[in-house]
């Protein structure tokens, strides 16, 4: 036998539900569930610019750092391990194993730097405007048989590059806190001019000190490939602009990718002497960078 309160017969409201992409939630109004009721946006955001914030990494503890030991470089990219000629650009990823580079006499890398290679054959070309901020610039896209493989936003302000983003596609703030995707995935500079002066200001005091290291997981390398690229326009007055901006974001991708891969050759050379013993082909990778 069971109670049934009277209210139970009594016409019941109709509650519609909303769409997976619509709607929120349809609840009772005061009910109790109704400051939980949220929905996602009907239409992804149409700023550009911005990036929302990374939330918290679920990860188990990283195991302790291993001491670096006669034998072994710390957090040095291994360039000569790497055939890098058929990428355009270059990004770099740091993890805690433990690359063995050579046999025999014994040489292994802790902590070692990993690169993300972008192939490229194509460029085109989008305007890109933010209604929230009023920014205003292009979208370069780059791709591999029609396939997307990395976007460039530059950002303009009185007819000169501002800002420049560069954001590969598996790049979600999900993504980099689950560990999926690099924090390099996404790079975002707001002064790039600065930041390559940084990095040379960096080079300099690479090669005076030996307690300073260098990761460049906020960096990236072009290849000459960059330069070859032809970007596909139409013939408007815009797209004239674009191209012209185009020339001016390759220059700028250059001139930071010269001062990292400097930043790059300079610490491994110094992490060589520390261990005593001799480089190898610690500069090959240039021919290509």
């Amino acid at each position: 036998m069971s109670f049934r309160p009277p209210s139970l017969f009594d016409e019941r409201p109709v509650c519609h539900r909303g769409s997976l992409f619509g709607a929120a939630i349809g609840t009772p109004e005061g009910g109790l569930w109704r400051p939980f009721a949220v929905s996602p946006p009907r239409t992804p955001p149409t700023d550009a610019q911005s990036y929302e914030q990374l939330p918290p990494e679920f990860q188990l503890p990283p195991p302790t750092p291993a001491v670096p030991t006669g034998h072994q470089l710390d957090s040095v990219f291994p360039s000569w391990k790497h055939d890098l000629r058929n990428a355009v650009l270059v990004t770099f990823a740091q993890s805690a194993d433990t690359l063995t580079l050579r046999a025999s006499p014994r040489l292994e890398c802790v902590n070692a730097v990993h690169p993300t290679a972008v192939a490229a054959d194509g460029v085109a070309w989008r305007p890109m405007a933010c209604e929230a901020t009023g920014a205003r610039g292009h979208v370069y896209t780059l791709s591999l048989h029609g396939r997307p493989t990395c976007r460039i936003e530059a950002t303009i302000v009185d007819d000169a590059i501002a800002r420049l983003v560069v954001v590969q596609p598996e790049y979600s703030a999900l993504s980099v806190a689950a560990n999926v995707a690099p924090p390099s995935s996404l790079l975002v500079y707001d002064d790039v001019r600065a930041h390559t002066e940084a990095l040379r200001q960096l080079r300099a005091t690479l090669q005076t000190s030996a307690d300073v290291g260098y990761v460049p997981v906020q960096e990236l390398v072009a290849t000459h490939a960059l330069d070859r690229l032809v970007l596909a326009t139409d013939h408007t007055p815009e797209a004239g602009v674009a191209r012209r901006h185009w020339k001016e974001v390759k220059m700028l991708l250059m001139a930071l990718s010269s001062a990292t891969a400097d930043c790059i050759d300079t610490y491994t050379r110094s992490e060589f002497e520390r261990i005593g013993q001799a480089p190898v082909d610690v500069e090959a990778w240039r021919r290509v960078v």
